[in-house]
């Protein structure tokens, strides 16, 4: 356990790395920040930070024994065109309102970065503030696409349903057969379908999986459709479906760049497409090949 110190001086001596355990104390604080009036928690919406069996490295500023800023991030298997690299997916940036404006969001920033150096080659961070992350050696990514998808009459519900425990490991496959990807584990797989506030429905054909697709993941990407497994045929007829099943009149889908003809097959359920900023990139070796996080992985 790390013992907090007092923030007395703007250096990065000043902010310590808290371990899982210490962190679970300070979850409350963290939701008034991140996540005000939501019903979910920061363990919810970023299970893989913040649950107790989560692996999220987490650094702090403390004022005596009060937390005044804090970022959070972790390490990761970052599948993309060319093979793997280690990434480190940074998130959570977040400060007291009380102490907004005088840097300290920098500092704890800059103390992850430099911790990150030793074991990953990239980091990325999904930026509301831009200009905040510049400061640091951060710039722009590729454009993330999103295509606004409506429900159409008579989907093919035949072998549609929500998923099942029995389920996991299927999904697991199907994820681990994604040309880029974050490489999951089969128990982080079977943690992150368990998220409170995620929906997941599957596609079963001859009694097998063909295809699944997730929507929401705690207060974070709801009403978006941020992860897909099968073929693009199989996603394409399973889509319309699951969002009967939910109810939706209308949803976004973030579409990989890999799922080149997804977009096609699905139709006349697409109303229109549309660019989103991706994750800005900070690297410490040659530049970072093309590559996706899925939603589940997104902190």
């Amino acid at each position: 356990m790390t013992t907090p110190t007092t923030l007395s001086t703007t250096n990065l001596s000043d902010v310590v790395r808290l371990d899982r355990a210490t962190i679970q104390h300070w979850l409350p604080v963290l939701d008034e920040w991140l996540l005000p009036g939501s019903f979910y928690s920061v363990h919810h919406t970023w299970p893989q930070l913040y649950r107790s069996d989560g692996h999220g490295r987490f650094f702090a500023l403390f004022d005596g024994d009060r937390l005044v800023s804090h970022c959070a991030c972790r390490i990761v298997p970052l599948h993309g065109q060319g093979g793997a690299v280690r990434a480190a997916l940074l998130g959570s940036v977040a400060t007291a309102p009380e102490h907004r404006g005088k840097g300290l969001a920098s500092q704890v920033l800059a103390a992850a970065i430099a911790d990150c150096e030793a074991d990953a080659d990239h980091v990325l961070l999904w930026a509301e503030r831009p200009d905040l992350y510049a400061r640091h050696g951060f710039v722009p990514g590729e454009a993330d696409a999103c295509l606004l998808i409506a429900r159409l009459p008579h989907p093919d519900l035949a072998g549609v349903r929500f998923v099942e425990v029995r389920d996991h490991d299927r999904l697991h496959e199907l994820h681990e057969q994604k040309p880029w990807r974050v490489a999951r584990a089969r128990g982080e797989m079977s943690g992150l379908l368990t998220t409170p506030g995620l929906c997941t429905v599957v596609r079963e054909r001859d009694g097998v999986v063909v295809a699944y697709a997730c929507c929401g993941k705690g207060a974070d990407l709801q009403g978006h459709w941020h992860e897909v497994g099968g073929s693009d045929d199989e996603v394409a007829a399973l889509l319309p479906a699951a969002m009967h099943h939910v109810e939706q009149v209308e949803a976004v889908l973030l579409l990989p760049p890999y799922r080149t003809s997804l977009a096609e097959r699905l139709g006349r359920a697409v109303v229109t497409s549309f660019a989103v900023p991706g994750p800005m990139v900070c690297s410490f070796q040659a530049g970072l090949p093309s590559c996706w996080v899925d939603g589940l992985d997104s902190v």
